[in-house]
């Protein structure tokens, strides 16, 4: 060990002779005389002014100016051109400093010799759009001509008229020297107000910098020394703060993104306790549709991108940002929320479009919760709770961001309550089915039935199950109230001889049509029973048509496979379109009950009723309209060549018993006796 160590001694004494020997020859200067460039490019020195006189010799220009006052905006100077190579200005940013040697006279006693120096940055293809005085970014410095000049290039500042005059946004406002166009010399008075002749000399206009700086080569060998003197402490320190650094970025970063995870916006939080601040929960509502299509590494890769590409507007608006989970992110504003206009663009930033290779566009879909807290409260659980309330209530709507108030809040207690409703029913078996008949013209006679779900349970039984299947879908219940229904009506039919061409309908939710293991869970159910899948009829909203994926497809494919039809409810409420029907071919569509309600008394109903029968019968499609309620009704619309009804005319929903005793009678009899076809 000592052996080794004496050898590194020695390498690193030898080291840091030959450093200090270069850092001090010339060797280590990195200098460029423009005056003897210029010869070798396109415009080199020109003057600036008005009524000049310009000299251009060897290592030599000046400028002589005649000013008159009858001029406005007289100015007098040199402008020395640099290189450009594809657009792209010569590097300053690698020197230390402008040295030159200039002189300036005037026959106005008054002229102070002080001389201002630019250097003319361009801005970068970003600026295309704007005026050419825009396209570059004016720095400068003052000094007087007196003779040998050292100018740390350090020393320029961006001229603060420039940004003023341009309304030069924040992010361009930064010193940079890093693509020059030219550097320029002028009288320091801009415009000139003094009347005379000036002159402006330039005998020596250098570019000087180190290839290796003094600071950073001492540093180096400081931090070389220092190493190998505690080389075995700190290389036991070194393994244990990388260790450390390691699992800190794990426990406060979000490695995907980049951002503060949970346990990091936790920490930050506290800083937020007690302070006025807004919350702006994001959540995106695609998210499981982006893994399902493109993976996770995809989705992640989406969300850093839009992270990234609006960081600066995100630094601007907000203090703190996070990422809560997969699909979650939040932004912490000190102070009051966001205006309309900076919402808007929020939001849309969002929204951006991310372009990928091999793909196209993608986006993320997104929802916001806001929560305005003017102290915030020390558990950062009930800002979460509030805002993860606010984006609940706006997931079924079009809204894309909504603040918390009382009436949301009061919102989220009825879905929370009737949550606890469902699970109870659910536990007490307190859930049954009523049948709902469904009548054929043609045939004049009962021809199947649809289950439709009610509960016994008090806080739900006045309650549309519309209302809490709803609820269900938002709170994943409804996969034990879909497995629950087929079970039940599966059940039923089990007790009855109804004739083998009698059909069951059962309303099945669309979650289950994005999980692909539901086709087999219903498989199994079916097969139990000993149930023909011919006789099995499942309906889907129209709606639901608008979310539809190649995953969906698929399990409706399965179903059909089986032999079951496969039902469009509602429609003519939705945005379907004939291409959809083309591409998602169904067995029947079921005509929504208002416009039935509505077409003897709305002629555009009418019109809509007989498209719709008309749609159906270009399809093929078996059609049954819904609500049918009197016999006017009915006969307008077997004139209209429609031949399935479901309404109180026929019967109200009723129990399956008691359809089984009507399809023992003659429907005929009945007709004959009563004077009309009604079953109940």
């Amino acid at each position: 060990m000592n052996r080794i160590f004496k050898s590194l001694f020695l390498v690193l004494f030898f080291f840091s002779a030959l450093a200090i020997v270069f850092l001090k020859s010339e060797y280590n200067v990195d200098k460029v005389d423009l005056l003897d460039v210029k010869r070798e490019l396109v415009e080199g020195f020109h003057a600036s002014g008005r009524d000049i006189f310009f000299s251009d010799e060897e290592h030599l220009a000046s400028v002589e100016c005649n000013i008159v006052t009858n001029y406005k905006n007289d100015i007098c100077g040199l402008v020395f051109v640099l290189p450009q190579k594809q657009g792209k200005g010569f590097p300053l940013d690698r020197y230390d400093s402008l040295n030159f040697n200039i002189e300036s006279h005037s026959s106005n006693d008054a002229y102070n010799h002080r001389i201002r120096v630019f250097v003319k940055n361009i801005l970068g293809t970003e600026t295309d759009e704007l005026e050419e005085i825009k396209a570059f970014k004016f720095h400068a410095v003052r000094i007087k001509s007196n003779g040998d000049m050292v100018v740390p290039l350090s020393r320029f500042k961006v001229e603060t008229w420039w940004e003023d005059m341009n309304n030069i946004p924040f992010n361009l406002s930064y010193v940079d020297m890093s693509s020059v166009a030219s550097i320029e010399f002028f009288i320091n008075d801009m415009p000139i107000l003094d009347e005379g002749r000036y002159t402006i000399t330039l005998s020596k206009l250098e570019l000087v910098g180190r290839v290796v700086s003094d600071a950073v080569l001492y540093k180096v060998l400081l931090y070389s020394w220092l190493l190998f003197s505690v080389f075995s402490m700190a290389f036991y320190f070194l393994l244990k703060l990388e260790t450390f650094n390691k699992m800190r970025g794990q426990a406060y970063y979000d490695p995907d993104s980049n951002l503060l995870n949970m346990i990091g916006f936790e920490e930050k939080y506290k800083k937020v306790a007690n302070k006025k601040a807004t919350f702006y929960r994001v959540r995106v509502i695609n998210w499981n549709s982006l893994v399902r299509h493109f993976g996770l590494l995809m989705a992640n890769y989406l969300l850093k991108q839009v992270v990234v590409k609006n960081a600066g507007l995100n630094k601007n608006y907000f203090s703190i940002t996070a990422r809560l989970n997969n699909n979650e992110l939040i932004f912490v504003r000190y102070g009051g929320p966001l205006s309309i206009e900076q919402e808007e663009i929020f939001i849309g930033a969002m929204l951006s479009p991310i372009n990928v290779s091999g793909l196209g566009e993608l986006r993320l879909d997104v929802k916001v919760g806001v929560s305005l807290e003017e102290k915030s409260p020390k558990d950062s659980q009930f800002v979460l709770d509030r805002t993860d309330i606010s984006i609940q209530s706006i997931l079924r709507n079009k809204t894309r961001l909504q603040f918390y108030s009382r009436e949301v809040s009061q919102q989220a207690e009825q879905k929370t309550f009737l949550e606890k409703q469902i699970k109870l029913a659910l536990k007490r078996r307190d859930f049954y089915l009523l049948y709902m008949p469904i009548y054929s013209a043609s045939a004049n006679k009962m021809i199947g039935v649809e289950a439709l779900l009610r509960c016994r349970l008090q806080g739900l039984k006045d309650i549309s199950p519309e209302v809490y299947i709803s609820i269900a879908e938002e709170t994943g219940l409804v996969r034990d109230i879909d497995l629950m229904v087929i079970d039940m009506a599966l059940r039923d039919f089990s007790q009855f001889n109804f004739p083998s061409d009698f059909t069951l309908s059962i309303n099945l939710s669309s979650k289950e049509l994005l999980d692909t293991s539901f086709v087999s869970h219903f498989k199994r159910m079916v097969n139990r029973a000993e149930f023909d899948f011919n006789r099995l009829c499942l309906e889907i909203t129209e709606t639901f048509l608008l979310d539809i994926d190649t995953v969906c497809v698929k399990t409706i494919d399965d179903f059909r496979a089986m032999g079951c039809k496969v039902s469009l409810d509602d429609f003519g409420t939705g945005y379907t379109s004939f291409q959809q029907l083309v591409n998602f071919p169904v067995d029947e569509i079921k005509i929504d009950r208002d416009f039935i309600g509505g077409m003897k008394n709305n002629k555009g109903y009418d019109a809509i009723v007989n498209s719709l029968i008309s749609i159906a019968d270009a399809y093929n499609y078996k059609v049954v309209a819904e609500g049918v309620e009197d016999i006017e009704t009915y006969e307008l619309l077997v004139s209209k060549g429609c031949d399935f009804f479901q309404g109180y005319y026929f019967s109200k929903p009723i129990k399956l018993s008691d359809i089984y005793l009507m399809t023992e009678k003659s429907i005929t009899d009945q007709s004959k006796a009563d004077g009309d076809i009604h079953l109940l």
